[in-house]
């Protein structure tokens, strides 16, 4: 667990791969989810930031470069993010603006009930489809992105022996780990 809690430390890259792996399958676990139970439960999202700043965090210490770096890999994910996000939904036949345009029909129709809670339920379950129609589009989207940040991440290359950051990865009680 230190890995994905503690931005102290060094992690090589196996073990940044390893963490990167198990946080996309959350992630798409995750999306699956908020799409099928609630589009609410996507908003746990929020919750896994954290664990992928510290693993990048520890992958800048491991190359003896400041953890503040990670910042550049954030705005990084959220450019390649928005910009695949404008396009893949297009390619997957997802019109979000059509569906959208749609909903806003419909709720005109349920809105002259005066019923908060019909009204409501009609939000989430229009919600729920179009997050459905976006679950394949939002994986590849985070896959692509997660591809492109560990790309670049790969370029940054381990320091041989103890740096300001600790010891290299099983060179000592200082390693991060899964424990």
């Amino acid at each position: 667990m230190n890995l994905f809690l503690s931005p102290n430390g060094r992690i090589d890259q196996p073990t940044y791969w390893r963490g990167v792996m198990i946080l996309f399958a959350i992630s798409a676990l995750l999306s699956i989810i908020s799409a099928y139970v609630s589009p609410i439960l996507g908003m746990l999202g929020i919750v896994f930031v954290w664990p992928w700043i510290a693993i990048h965090v520890k992958r800048f210490h491991d190359a003896d470069m400041t953890g503040w770096i990670t910042i550049a890999m954030v705005v990084l994910a959220i450019v390649v993010s928005i910009v695949l996000s404008m396009i893949l939904p297009a390619l997957f036949g997802v019109n979000m603006a059509e569906m959208q345009a749609q909903m806003v029909s419909d709720m005109e129709d349920i809105s002259s009930s005066n019923d908060p809670r019909a009204m409501m339920a009609f939000t989430m379950e229009h919600t729920k489809k179009m997050s459905q129609a976006q679950l394949l589009p939002n994986i590849v989207t985070t896959a692509l992105v997660t591809g492109i940040v560990g790309f670049v991440m790969s370029l940054f290359k381990s320091t041989p022996g103890p740096n300001q950051y600790g010891e290299p990865m099983g060179a000592g009680a200082g390693t991060a780990t899964f424990e």
